[in-house]
């Protein structure tokens, strides 16, 4: 039987050795380089759910604040306050709107939402302006009490009941 030479067997098998050190380098590359993937990956949810945390504190503070503020600050109106909450609420609990202590809040504010805000009040003309104040105080004064009701439901209301 005539075989292979000692020394071609030899050759193969050195050739299957640098083949297997080859591709045993090519796996842990890879292996490197889906590694530092996978911890980027890691990274950049832990700096999302960081900001998501962030920006709900937010939302909650700035909730309890104003909610404080009214009833308490002269210069906080009703409708500025719905405007204000109505916006926070819609942005952490948009389900917390639509329950019987807090509804009165997004009502206010549907009522109010052809008034103008920021640069465009500023542009309108005093009588305009005029308009629009009494049309604010006649709210104000219709829905107060239900506001401050709903501020106070807010202040001690505990979000962190609230689900992610």
């Amino acid at each position: 039987m005539t075989g292979l030479s000692q020394e071609t067997l030899f050759l193969l098998s050195g050739i299957v050795v640098i083949i297997c050190v080859v591709l045993a380098l090519y796996i842990k590359r890879k292996y490197i380089l889906l590694d530092s993937v996978k911890k980027q990956q890691q990274e950049e949810e832990r700096k999302t759910k960081q900001r998501y945390e962030e920006q709900r504190s937010y939302l909650i503070e700035s909730i309890t604040v104003i909610s404080k503020a009214y009833g308490n600050d002269d210069k906080l109106s009703c409708t500025e306050a719905c405007m204000r909450l109505s916006t926070l609420l819609e942005a952490l609990a948009p389900q917390l709107l639509e329950s019987p202590e807090v509804s009165v809040i997004r009502e206010v504010h549907k009522r109010t939402e052809h008034i103008p805000i920021k640069e465009e009040w500023k542009a309108l003309s005093k009588q305009q302006k005029w308009k629009f104040s009494k049309e604010m105080a006649k709210l104000d004064s219709e829905y107060k009490a239900k506001v401050l009701d709903a501020t106070r439901y807010l202040i001690a209301y505990d979000f962190k009941m609230l689900t992610h």
